[in-house]
């Protein structure tokens, strides 16, 4: 019944239909031949059968953990603003409040995704090798869990809830621009609002990209925090193949952060043992050089 609900929703649905447009735009408009590519469909088939099984994870499991997720969050007791306290602010300006907000607590998000342990349960979002408007819902439901759990944690404090939809809806729609293959870089405001130039660079597989534009929406505090990195027109290859996960296999793709965190637990123990190895050789070492003396003056007393 509850996939029933869903599916009835018209949410889902306009999501997929701005995607859609967006690449009509792009081949239409500005002449991306590639948007409609096979490449770029069986790109889009892995995104959309990878937002499919989210769904159901979300469906039959992320309510209930969110939920859980939740009443912890209350149990915490922590101090909230009193929801009077925004009735004398203007509107719009609670709601660029909202904005900023989130995406402080997306950049913070982000950047533990951009460390070791981190990274697998975001590759998903980068595996996409060709980026577009439908690349803003490729996510593994272990992102989607844990970034849930950070708006509970750090944001519910801020009692805004009539700003909620106005800042939903603007991310949305801002995550589906910046996705788009444009060579937009927003000029004096490049530091005030994501470009799809900046963000382009955020997706991009070379080395010296890795890590850097964390911010969702404002760069700043990419350059407040020295992550910032924008030379311009992105021409490198997209996607995260370098780092071992596929591009179009949504089997592959949902199954790679448990197989990474394997692999990496694997190193870590016998990166252990290779250290107490060593340490033992080390110690046996000493206790060899520190007898030689006395078995050279028992010998010189023979």
């Amino acid at each position: 019944m509850e996939l029933i609900d869903w599916l009835a929703n018209p949410t889902w649905k306009s999501e997929i239909v701005l995607c859609f447009i967006a690449v009509f735009i792009l081949y239409f408009g500005f002449k991306k031949r590639s948007e409609l590519s096979r490449h770029a469909a069986e790109n889009t088939v892995a995104t959309l059968l990878v937002g499919g099984a989210n769904i159901f994870v979300a469906i039959y499991f992320l309510n209930d953990l969110n939920a859980l997720a939740q009443s912890a969050y209350k149990s915490l007791s922590i101090p909230t603003l009193d929801p009077e306290f925004w009735d004398t602010t203007p509107f719009w300006i609670v709601c660029l409040i909202g904005v900023a907000a989130k995406d402080f607590v997306d950049y913070w998000n982000h950047r533990l995704m951009h460390t070791k342990w981190g990274w697998p349960t975001h590759a998903a979002h980068h595996s996409d090798t060709h980026v577009n408007a439908f690349k803003a819902n490729r996510i593994h439901f272990l992102e989607a869990f844990l970034m849930t759990c950070s708006y509970i944690l750090l944001l519910t404090w801020l009692q805004m809830p009539y700003a909620i939809p106005v800042v939903i809806i603007f991310h949305t729609l801002h995550s589906k621009y910046v996705h788009m293959d444009l060579e937009f870089e927003h000029g004096p405001l490049k530091y005030l609002i994501a470009s799809p130039v900046y963000h382009r660079w955020h997706h991009a597989d070379v080395p010296e990209a890795y890590g850097k534009n964390l911010a969702n929406v404002m760069p700043i505090y990419d350059v407040m925090f020295g992550t910032y990195y924008n030379p311009g027109k992105c021409d490198a290859p997209m996607g995260a193949l370098k780092s071992g996960i596929a591009d179009k296999n949504p089997v592959l793709i949902l199954i790679y952060p448990f197989q990474e965190w394997a692999r990496l637990i694997r190193q870590a123990w016998s990166d252990h043992l290779q250290a107490k190895t060593e340490q033992c050789d080390r110690s046996a070492a000493a206790d060899d050089a520190s007898a030689a003396p006395q078995r050279a003056e028992r010998h010189s007393s023979v």
